[in-house]
């Protein structure tokens, strides 16, 4: 009996501890708050936030977790520059000088030091320099660091929560635990589902908790954060239409044709001599400016905005730009002249541009809109029509500083094409300001119209063409016995015939082709026609410009826009 009893002992033990565990089990399945040890496990907040440096610090965007890294360096938190640029973008970095500008519509700030940071080869904007110029709001949090960024504002939901629990990093009640809540303590709701809440508590924590421990729930309007530095500056506009013509002007004797043309066109106000081009890789310019030509064009009630482009061979126009000594002294050297000769703007034409100048580009035109808007003159730059391998020009950026973006709406085929064709065919045409008005507003843009063609000859399969004015073109097909045909795709007159044993093709421009394109224009509400270039017109495209774009002194462009009703005919009889 007493060996009976002494086995029995041990097997019943054992059997009352499987009941306990049991129990334990079934109790914690239906409380549901008693937390097995994996469930209670603090998670590591470097991994949570993805903090891999010293100087990691992770980004919360409007209370999102974003990947992009700040800098967190001498207790100081630094954001990466392009971030900085896409909250307010102002910010340039010169790599050759080693210098931070911050440019605002009215003055350039250049950053001290303490104001940004150098990692490698990026980079990053002091959040407190930040600060000045965009209207968020900054939330900060150390082991690990953090900042919270907000520029969005709304309503702005919080709870209490009821009783002891644990927010986890992902909805499952054995995550780990990114901090255990006491009773009462608030979080802010970001998201939520049947079952559970991510939401943000003090020390910019964020995880989830189930929503059967929130209570006393309280929605409130936020208040957004104002006050920056206002980054929109004046502008200098005309009061009405925009009516330009080039003159090309290639040596200072050109400059006596102005009288020609001053009695040969009609409804013009502005012409952009080419009188300046850049000659020196330390921003020195050539002139061909002329006092008389100024006097002259003025007492016609005429503007005149100086065009300087970037054509020499002898100049790296990326070399310029990206040097703040040397794009500085461009920038005075251009405005020298204008106040010297009493000009009313400068038409900036830099063709051919490399992506690498991109940022040196719009630098040069922020600075120099400053210099422009401060003296009275009027900023235009000339732009291709909008292609992806021109995306660097950043017309969106052209669009805030310059007071007119002029589309060069012509060259769809030049002399180096493959095959004939158009100058400028309306869908070109169409497809350049609908791209454009995509990042400038309507009555900051001009379109270029050519007043030339370009007739194509293929012969014994090698392919040659000759440039032609409006003039010149009608005369050599009348020469040749031909009658243009109007085509209703390029809305252009054309011809295609043989001469001698040669193939020829030409897409006439001409008041026809001229009104299809102006009707465009004004359908879409753009503030004006630039001419490229003079003398190549014959007298009545004037007429039909007119017809849209008419001047009147003293009038505004709301008054200009309703004085068209004669131009719906003349693009009706363009498309006859």
């Amino acid at each position: 009996m007493k060996k009976k009893k002494q086995s029995f002992i041990p097997v019943a033990v054992a059997l009352f501890l499987i009941v306990i565990v049991a129990a334990v089990s079934l109790l914690g399945g239906y409380f549901g708050d008693i937390p097995t040890p994996s469930a209670s496990k603090q998670t590591d907040l470097n991994e949570y936030f993805g903090i891999t440096g010293n100087t990691d610090a992770a980004v919360i965007y409007n209370k999102t977790l974003i990947p992009e890294r700040a800098l967190f360096v001498n207790n100081s938190f630094y954001l990466p520059m392009e971030m900085a640029n896409e909250l307010a973008d102002i910010f340039y970095y010169d790599q050759n000088e080693k210098r931070l500008f911050a440019t605002t519509g009215t003055s350039v700030h250049e950053a001290d030091p303490s104001e940004y940071a150098v990692n490698g080869d990026s980079i990053f904007i002091s959040v407190a320099l930040l600060k000045n110029y965009a209207d968020m709001s900054l939330e900060t949090a150390e082991n690990p660091a953090r900042i919270s960024i907000r520029t969005t504002w709304g309503e702005k939901t919080t709870a209490a929560v009821s009783k002891k629990t644990h927010m986890r990093v992902s909805e499952d009640k054995k995550a780990e635990t990114v901090k255990t809540l006491e009773e009462g303590t608030r979080v802010e709701i970001i998201s939520s589902n049947e079952l559970w809440s991510y939401c943000e508590t003090d020390g910019l924590l964020f995880g989830f908790v189930e929503n059967k421990h929130l209570e006393d729930y309280d929605t409130q309007s936020e208040t957004p954060v104002t006050g920056a530095v206002p980054l929109a500056g004046p502008s200098v506009m005309l009061d009405g239409s925009v009516v330009l013509g080039w003159h090309n002007v290639t040596n200072e004797t050109a400059n006596s044709a102005v009288g020609e043309i001053l009695n040969r066109v009609h409804g013009m106000n502005v012409i952009s001599p080419t009188w300046f081009s850049i000659t020196g890789n330390d921003g020195s310019i050539s002139s061909l400016a002329d006092a008389s030509y100024v006097e002259t064009v003025h007492n016609a009630g005429i503007k005149i905005w100086g065009l300087c482009d970037n054509f020499s061979v002898d100049v790296d126009t990326n070399e310029v730009l990206s040097h703040t000594t040397s794009r500085r002294n461009l920038e005075n050297n251009l405005l020298n002249a204008a106040l010297t000769y009493g000009l009313d703007g400068i038409n900036i034409d830099f063709e051919q541009l490399p992506k690498e100048a991109s940022d040196d580009f719009c630098q040069f035109l922020r600075e120099f809109s400053i210099l422009c808007h401060a003296n009275g003159l009027t900023l235009s730059s000339d732009n291709y029509v909008p292609k992806e391998y021109t995306n660097h020009y950043r017309r969106d950026i052209q669009g805030k500083v310059c007071d007119y973006l002029i589309i060069m709406g012509y060259d769809e085929h030049t002399a180096s094409s493959d095959e004939p064709g158009s100058v400028a065919s309306i869908g070109f045409v169409t497809e350049g300001i609908e791209n454009t008005l995509k990042d400038v507003p309507p009555e900051k843009v001009i379109n270029g119209i050519p007043f030339y063609t370009r007739l194509y000859c293929l012969d014994n399969g090698i392919l040659d063409c000759t440039t032609l004015g409006m003039a010149d073109a009608a005369t050599k097909l009348a020469d040749s016995g031909i009658t243009p045909s109007w085509d209703n795709t390029t809305c252009q007159n054309t011809a295609i015939y043989e001469k001698n044993g040669a193939h020829y093709s030409i897409w006439l421009e001409d008041a026809q082709s001229i009104a299809a394109k102006l009707s465009v224009m004004r359908s879409n509400n753009l503030a004006g026609v630039a001419c490229w270039r003079l003398m190549l017109e014959t007298e009545d495209i004037w007429d039909v410009i007119n017809a849209y774009y008419p001047i009147v002194p003293g009038g505004n462009a709301a008054e200009n826009a309703d004085m068209g009703n004669d131009a719906d005919a003349a693009a009706g009889a363009g498309a006859q």
